[in-house]
């Protein structure tokens, strides 16, 4: 996980694809062109709405990940940035890690601010959507 600063100062050096999450009305992130390719999402990085125009991280938000990651399922890294990178991207990836099974005790512990509407969201989706999560 990354902020935006240093997504776009990052240069994949491996076959990475990347995820990038920005607020809903702000410029999409200059990442490298060297990604396999990037998936770029625009949410609000909060747990309920205060506002008629926010934006929550949705059942949509969380199919899309996981359509991102089946249509490129052998990356040798996934890089996740949002604009601070303590919020929304450490909740996408750790919804990721749930949803495939992988350990998720260290990254919580170093991005304790994740997101908890972004997590659940993707775990009820993945669960809903993945044939490779039990249930």
């Amino acid at each position: 996980m990354l902020s935006r600063e240093e997504a776009e100062r990052y240069e994949p050096g491996l076959k990475e694809i990347c995820i990038s999450i920005s607020d809903p009305d702000a410029e999409p992130a200059g990442v490298s062109a060297q990604f396999v390719a990037v998936l770029r999402l625009h949410f609000d990085d909060i747990t309920e709405r205060y506002e008629q125009s926010d934006i929550l991280f949705a059942a949509d938000h969380a199919r899309a990940i996981t359509e991102f990651l089946d249509k490129w399922p052998d990356p040798e890294r996934v890089m996740v940035h949002c604009n601070m990178g303590v919020s929304r991207s450490p909740a996408v990836a750790l919804g990721l890690c749930d949803a495939r099974g992988w350990a998720t005790a260290a990254l919580e512990r170093s991005h304790p601010g994740w997101n908890r509407l972004v997590r659940g969201v993707m775990n009820k989706t993945t669960t809903n959507t993945n044939p490779r999560r039990s249930t």
